[in-house]
């Protein structure tokens, strides 16, 4: 999945999310401030990409689409180290250089903490790096496969696919993969009223996401199908020190000194040098 992918599924991520809250009952409006706040942005959130297109006329104009894609790829590890560094102070937790932690992400995009002993202070990170809001672990998990294209890892699609649906679900239904099974018919059971919803709208020819809704109900019985537990779930690690994210079993990454190794275009160089 490219950068464009990810700015694709941000926009639709975010009709699908005005799709329900405009259909869903007066008694669950008060949740639909924080839906609407969950949605997920991946790695590149919707103001990143209008930041990318408001510098396009001066940075894209002189790249090709290789480099661009680097460029931005090099940008949201930036801003990633930015906000996690300050939500880390904004909520008092000071690291020292000697301490390296791992950050371990997984399908659920629950993010683990590793190298640290004061287990009350591993709490505290693993909790602000959590925060719901923040949607650091979906981006680190976008993150570190787009790491993995440029290193030569193809995206694993049966993963990938998975855990869309499973956000899919969870964004526009409150459910989850496990609340959910197909029948003898094919026909998905278990759901709620909000997937009922989501079922009918896409019957519906005068629904602007009508296709939209049946691509996702057909990938969520796909899954079904071969079985969740069947397909493995994403995962995502990064070394984490000094204020920044540090890339792991790769050659190619945007660390301190891994710039060096894997960058030949001395324009594309310059110009990530000069941003950082």
């Amino acid at each position: 999945m490219n950068i464009r992918d990810s700015v694709k599924y941000s926009l639709y991520s975010d009709q699908l999310l005005q799709l329900v809250a405009k259909n869903s009952s007066e008694k669950t409006k008060g949740s639909q401030s924080q839906e609407i706040r969950q949605k997920d942005t991946l790695s590149i959130s919707k103001q990143a990409a209008e930041a990318a297109q408001n510098n396009a006329p001066t940075v894209r104009s002189q790249m090709n689409g290789v480099q661009f894609e680097i460029y931005n790829l090099y940008m949201d590890r930036q801003r990633l180290n930015s906000q996690i560094d300050e939500v880390l102070q904004e909520s008092g937790i000071s690291l020292s250089k000697h301490e390296n932690l791992t950050l371990h992400v997984d399908g659920n995009n629950h993010i683990t903490v590793e190298g640290i002993q004061d287990e009350q202070k591993k709490a505290q990170i693993e909790s602000v790096l959590n925060d719901s809001d923040k949607r650091f672990g979906a981006r680190l998990l976008n993150h570190t496969e787009l790491i993995g294209e440029q290193n030569g890892t193809p995206l694993n699609k049966d993963a990938y696919e998975k855990w869309h649906v499973n956000e899919f679900l969870n964004t526009t239904t409150g459910l989850t993969l496990s609340d959910v099974t197909l029948n003898e018919y094919g026909e998905i059971v278990g759901g709620n009223e909000r997937l009922d919803r989501v079922i009918e709208a896409a019957k519906n020819p005068k629904n602007d996401l009508e296709k939209s809704f049946q691509n996702m109900l057909k990938k969520l019985k796909n899954v079904l199908e071969k079985g969740p537990d069947t397909i493995a779930d994403r995962s995502a690690s990064f070394g984490y020190s000094g204020g920044t994210l540090i890339d792991l079993n790769v050659s190619k990454g945007f660390s301190t000194g891994q710039i060096n190794e894997w960058l030949d275009d001395p324009f594309l160089k310059e110009i990530l040098l000069s941003n950082s």
